[in-house]
């Protein structure tokens, strides 16, 4: 079982700033963390930091730290009610990056009193933060054992990745071009990485062919529908055959990746992803989710996941407007990178409440939904428009490279300039945007985890938006 702990970008921030307030004086603060639970990990996700105020501290010198667990009474009475774990974070402005005597003490009085006053929590966990920025830290389990977290990861403009397997995957012949362009600490973490990749269709197979070839070391492809004679002209690796023989577009990917013999495990689900709360289960076990689908609702999900779960979410957006004669109205590819206590694609304006809403009662409600269209109550739902394999490869191409850039970091200004990007061939240019306000709606999600479930059909949609 691995231990893991996954913080959002701005609450990262938010704890860096009170750990090391410039005086050279340990600081502390708590968390409340729901959690993601599999057979593979334990994932704790940060859902509200509370920093200690120093006048609380009862001593704060450069190595050594007390305060008064009675000043987070009431968050434990939160944990308790809602079934979070605790987080307790401290500095060490000297830079050690180890537990100190005086650390296990202190871990020792807190954390068995802890699950006497905090009943479903499976573990708590205490972590330190070196002047770098760097978090190393250990979780605790009820008959008092102690392990290390295995690894640490922030989702913010960057994503940055603490991992403590030093253990390297590199060393094939097929590494060596990718490790000169990107060095062998970004391969070697590609290689560790799962991702998630709904949707295998005009976009989706050349994603999931870009992951492969990077040596991404297992992918989650996730689509329900089959191979068409109508896809052919798009989707890489299809054939007639596979559409006469009516394959699933998800093992079409995983023939074609596992063909090409460079150890990336394929994992499929030929389902829709509104169709069992298991499928989200499955993505919320990834490191990463690839958003390449078409529809609202689709999108809306997959944001929510990336909320709930702490996950960095990519989603790949394709327009082309013809008149079927001939005549191009436009081309344009976007790239959108969000990340949780961010911005959200609706929050951007890729979609409206009311282009939700209509797709929502489309899927689970479609008499309503065509009663209503009648009316003009509701609008309608996005059908098929044109689709040709070069704007999908230079859209595909554009979200992998920036899914590169947000884990090497090897752009030379803020790479939180680059959270929209947005190419226009007719006119020949490119637009770059920051993350922009924070979604207020999916905010109160972030890091809940397990703790709440995940609105999965309209019911749930209209309570949770109307809360």
């Amino acid at each position: 079982m691995q231990y893991n702990l996954s913080i959002a970008g701005k609450d990262y921030q938010k704890l860096q700033k009170h750990l090391f307030p410039g005086d050279n004086k340990e600081a502390i603060a708590v968390a409340l963390c729901g959690r993601f639970t599999s057979k593979e990990q334990i994932k704790l996700l940060i859902h509200e930091v509370i920093p200690i105020p120093y006048a609380e501290c009862t001593t704060r010198e450069d190595n050594l730290l007390s305060w008064p667990t009675g000043y987070i009474q009431e968050y434990i009475e939160k944990a308790n009610k809602y079934g979070f774990s605790l987080l307790k974070i401290h500095s060490h402005p000297g830079g050690g990056k180890y537990f100190s005597e005086q650390d296990d003490r202190s871990d020792g009085d807190l954390f068995p009193s802890l699950f006497g006053w905090i009943d479903e929590a499976e573990v708590h966990s205490s972590c330190v933060m070196l002047p770098s920025g760097e978090i190393f830290g250990r979780v605790f389990k009820e008959d008092n054992i102690q392990q290390r977290l295995n690894k640490i990861t922030v989702v913010g403009d960057v994503i940055q990745v603490w991992d403590n397997d030093s253990n390297s995957l590199v060393g094939k012949d097929f590494d060596i071009r990718n490790v000169q362009a990107f060095g062998e600490g970004t391969v070697n973490h590609l290689k560790k990485m799962s991702i998630a990749v709904v949707g295998c269709s005009g976009t989706g197979s050349i994603v999931t062919e870009q992951l492969a070839r990077l040596g991404v070391g297992h992918l989650l492809v996730i689509d329900p529908d089959i191979v068409e004679e109508k896809n052919l002209n798009r989707i890489l690796n299809s054939t007639l055959a596979d559409a006469k023989n009516k394959l699933t577009k998800v093992e079409m990917t995983k023939r074609s990746i596992e063909r090409i013999g460079i150890g990336t495990v394929v994992e499929t689900i030929d389902q829709d992803i509104y169709s069992d709360l298991n499928i989200v289960r499955a993505i919320a076990n990834a490191d990463v989710i690839f958003g390449c689908v078409d529809s609202v609702d689709a999108r809306h999900l997959l944001n929510a996941i990336s909320s709930f779960y702490l996950l960095p979410y990519f989603d790949i957006g394709v327009s082309l407007k013809a008149d079927g004669t001939g005549g191009v109205e436009h081309i344009c590819g976007t790239a959108n990178y969000i990340q949780p206590r961010g911005s959200s694609l609706q929050s951007r304006g890729l979609f409206t409440h009311e282009d939700l809403r209509s797709a929502l009662s489309s899927r689970f409600d479609p008499e309503y939904f065509e009663e209503r269209k009648k009316e003009k109550y509701i609008r309608d739902v996005q059908v098929d428009s044109p689709a040709v394999i070069s704007v999908n490869m230079m859209a595909s191409a554009m979200v992998v490279n920036e899914f590169l850039s947000k884990i090497h970091g090897f752009r030379q200004e803020d790479s939180g300039n680059y959270s929209l990007m947005r190419t226009d061939v007719l006119n020949g240019f490119m637009q770059f945007e920051n993350d922009g306000e924070p979604d207020l709606y999916l905010q109160k999600f972030c890091g809940r985890g397990d703790n709440i479930a995940v609105p999965l059909n309209m019911h749930e949609f209209e309570n949770n938006t109307n809360q």
